[in-house]
């Protein structure tokens, strides 16, 4: 190309040319160029309140839709704010690419302290919460940086990038630059799909014909690859039952018999109950983290276990295996699948022993249950709801109590550093990568809440489907409940907050509920609402999510139903 244009408009082309059509914000000093050329474009630049939530929202847009999110700061307070959407996008392992700022170059003396305004030294801060960083230090610079953020953000364990961008760059004019290496594949992730040695293969197939009680662990890793079919087909096709992470999540209808759930410590306590009885523990795609493992006691170490991983660093590191795979989720699925197929082997085994009883709120407490609420949901959202969950209980609840119908990305949570203050901007990225009036459902408690309630205005701006349900129960519900265990008599608690009024100031529709009764025409109301409806639910500060590891029965005995050769 021969024109002469500045680098933000070059920006613009790079991201329409690999079919990303939105950008998320908040507009510096020095990033206005950019703003300004999106704007006369018509380019979907979304401008948010915090830039932590713009992070939040580039992340929840690459999860749903399977391209790679954008998002932008200015130079220091900008990006420091970054810096926790970042840190939950790099440990989810979700490719997104941070677009900031920095001081003009001349001026790189007067950097230390702030001289020169809201200068710091912001690569360092960003080096543990990202893949890589590149700066463009001359005009030219902009098309191989880009091209090898994409490459870097994609391929391999994806996560975050960050590409850094001086005052005087970002309105700098460049010519005779080449677009040729960006297209519609190249923010498509997993970028390469990798296949495992027959010699595993069939090290694998012949492990789950000799077993007795296999079961498919599925972690984030199988549905970053995407691999619902294949998932699905381990139990369709062979009967072995398929517990998940909270991250793989949907990876499987939840409606189905053989999709026991998430496992762990916010998971259902039948998942757990029967993984915990499994002789065999084909996992799929999950790094093994202290929640969804029981702080690593299950999967057993006595368990026999095959870990399939795209990251060989994850293989062995908290839970050993005996058998051990890097390649891709989907790819080593199909391949066991094929060997599998060719055996005639089938399953029908069932756990045995009592199944605990799930936690939840005591009889006899006044306050709205919160999981008799989020149970109700089942019964109300659309199997094409996404539900996004925020970090600490409200995970917990919709884990274990929300069933996600059909399989795909229709729950998404902050599983990595699990920080409360996600769910709203994570929402707005879900809702602009999603098809057209998909409804979103935000389940959060009221101290996750606080954190983003400025951005209900930008979901009222966009006119979004959202329904924000805030279980409110005036504190830091699970700090709380810790604080009580250990006898700290001063809590974390608030002073009463309507969430429904803020709601309605900012824009949005709301109720508040104090009764469950009153909650079916609540959700319907919210249902029937164009945009943003805000559910302030006042709920019980009493009420546990937690599953403890010593529910679980060490004695139960195994029934075998069915069991064929």
């Amino acid at each position: 190309m021969t024109s002469k244009v500045t680098v933000s408009d070059v920006l613009l082309d790079i991201l329409e040319a690999t079919g990303i059509d939105t950008c998320f914000g908040v507009p510096g000093g020095q990033t206005l160029p950019f703003y300004g050329a999106a704007r006369a474009r018509g380019f979907h630049h979304v401008m948010m309140h915090d830039e932590r939530n713009t992070a939040c929202a580039a992340d929840a847009y690459a999860r749903v839709s399977g391209r790679v999110g954008f998002c932008d700061a200015t130079v220091g307070p900008g990006v420091t704010n970054l810096v926790s959407g970042l840190a939950e996008a790099y440990a989810s392992s979700i490719p997104v690419i941070a677009l900031i700022a920095d001081i003009d170059t001349s001026l790189e003396h007067m950097r230390h302290r702030s001289i020169v305004g809201q200068a710091m030294d912001q690569r360092p801060m960003l080096e543990s919460v990202t893949k890589w960083i590149g700066r463009v230090q001359k005009p030219e610079m902009i098309v191989d940086i880009m091209a090898h953020a994409f490459r870097v953000a994609t391929t391999g364990r994806s996560g975050p990038v960050v590409v850094e961008i001086p005052d005087e760059i970002w309105a700098a004019t460049i010519e005779n630059y080449d677009l040729s290496v960006f297209n519609k594949h190249s923010a498509v992730w997993p970028r390469h799909r990798s296949a495992a040695p027959q010699l595993l293969i069939t090290k694998v197939v012949d492990a789950i014909v000799e077993a007795k009680r296999p079961v498919i662990l599925a972690g984030g890793g199988a549905m970053a690859s995407g691999a619902h079919t294949e998932v699905a087909a381990f139990a369709n096709d062979f009967g072995i039952p398929v517990v998940t992470s909270m991250n793989a999540k949907g990876i499987m209808d939840e409606f189905d018999p053989l999709c026991y759930g998430v496992v762990g410590t916010f998971g259902n306590v039948k998942a757990s109950h029967i993984l915990k009885q499994a002789d065999l523990v084909v996992v799929l795609g999950s790094k093994f983290t202290e929640f969804n493992s029981f702080a690593w006691q299950l999967p057993c170490k006595t368990q026999k276990i095959i870990h399939v991983d795209i990251d060989g660093e994850e293989l062995g590191r908290s839970i050993p295996a005996s058998l051990e795979i890097i390649a891709d989720i989907k790819e080593v699925s199909q391949q066991i699948l094929s060997g599998l197929h060719n055996t005639n082997k089938s399953f029908s085994w069932e756990s045995t022993g009592v199944v605990p009883a799930q936690p939840g709120t005591k009889d006899g407490d006044p306050r709205v249950a919160p999981e008799a609420v989020v149970t109700l949901l089942n019964e109300v959202f659309s199997g094409e709801t996404i539900l996004v969950s925020d970090a600490s209980l409200s995970s917990g609840w919709t884990s274990s109590r929300y069933k996600v119908r059909g399989a795909g990305r229709k729950f998404i949570a902050p599983r990595g550093i699990a920080g409360i203050g996600w769910a709203c901007g994570a929402a707005i990225g879900a809702a602009l990568a999603a098809p057209d009036n998909t409804r979103i459902l935000v389940v959060a408690g009221d101290g996750g809440a606080a954190y983003w309630l400025g951005e209900i205005e930008t979901a009222v701006r966009l006119n979004l489907p959202i329904t924000f349900m805030i279980l409110n129960n005036a504190s830091f519900g699970w700090i709380v409940q810790a604080e009580r265990s250990m006898g700290i008599s001063q809590e974390s608690t608030f002073a009463p907050i309507d969430f429904a009024g803020v709601g309605k100031a900012l824009g949005a529709q709301g109720v508040q509920i104090t009764s469950l009764k009153d909650m079916d025409q609540a959700l319907q109301d919210a249902l029937a609402a164009k945009g943003p409806f805000v559910l302030d639910v006042l709920t019980s500060e009493q009420s546990t999510a937690t599953v403890p590891y010593e529910l679980f029965d060490e004695k139960a005995i195994i029934r075998e139903t069915a069991y064929s050769v």
